[in-house]
């Protein structure tokens, strides 16, 4: 089986990449294993300054693969559980890093896909790159932190406006509401990825990795429990008709003939 992350470093980068573009880098267990594994290995060394999280492909993440959580849930009631339970390892462990991660978005980040981008430390995104929610079409509340991270970031009012009522927010949408640092163009993505790393880079170790834990400090706490009660509300919602025939319909029109066109 092909792997789904990659890690590579240069000049004390870490660069995790996810790799699995033919399924529009969608979240599974065994792409929350292959993560989890990469940022252990990153916390495990002294080597790494800062992590790049970036994607291959046109998108960086779809998010949950629906497919399967609709296959899953027909099986097994622990199935979409287990999945979460999963997710929310490898976001604690993307905030329990004492250095900087900054996601480099090339594309759509869709669902859970969001809440990884939102997850890390700071975001660089293309012209082109999307921050899909989609959560509400199909019936159902959020997961991986993104209802958390959005009312921290934006206050309760702004979070919730867009968590209900928009679809998608484009790059440079984003920056303005703060969610995103800077926006490049698709060919200056990566250099303006690694311009930032490097210029956290210039600051002592140490200071990075006690500025990190003091801003995280109140949070993380409160993000694992609210992970918990996240991934409740999502399976109230999954239980639900509503969710599965909109899950259904979802598949049935991105397999169509006209959507395989489009």
């Amino acid at each position: 089986m092909e792997s789904k992350i990659t890690l590579t470093s240069s000049d004390d980068i870490a660069f995790v990449t996810m790799v699995n573009e033919a399924r529009a880098n969608s979240i599974d267990k065994v792409f929350c294993e292959e993560l989890l594994a990469a940022l252990h290995e990153i916390e495990g060394s002294s080597r790494y300054r800062a992590v790049i999280l970036q994607a291959r492909g046109r998108i960086f993440s779809a998010g949950g693969d629906l497919r399967q959580i609709f296959d899953g849930l027909q099986r097994s009631d622990s199935f979409l559980e287990s999945l979460i339970s999963a997710l929310n390892s490898t976001i604690m462990a993307i905030r329990r890093l004492p250095i900087p991660v900054i996601a480099s978005v090339q594309g759509a980040a869709a669902g859970a896909g969001f809440s990884l981008a939102m997850a890390c430390d700071l975001v660089v995104a293309s012209s082109a790159a999307r921050f899909v929610v989609g959560y509400a079409k199909l019936g159902t509340s959020s997961d991986g932190g993104l209802s958390f991270h959005l009312a921290r970031r934006l206050g309760a009012a702004r979070a919730l406006e867009i968590m209900l009522t928009r679809d998608s927010l484009s790059a440079d949408e984003a920056k303005l509401l703060g969610l995103v640092q800077s926006v490049a163009e698709p060919a200056s993505l990566q250099d303006a990825s690694l311009a930032l790393a490097r210029k956290v880079m210039d600051i002592p170790a140490a200071a990075i990795r006690e500025t990190k834990s003091l801003v995280g400090m109140a949070a993380e706490d409160n993000l694992e429990r609210h992970l918990e009660e996240e991934k409740r509300a999502f399976l109230r919602c999954a239980a639900t008709e509503a969710f599965s025939q909109r899950v259904a319909q979802f598949i049935a029109n991105s397999e169509s003939p006209r959507s395989a066109s489009t």
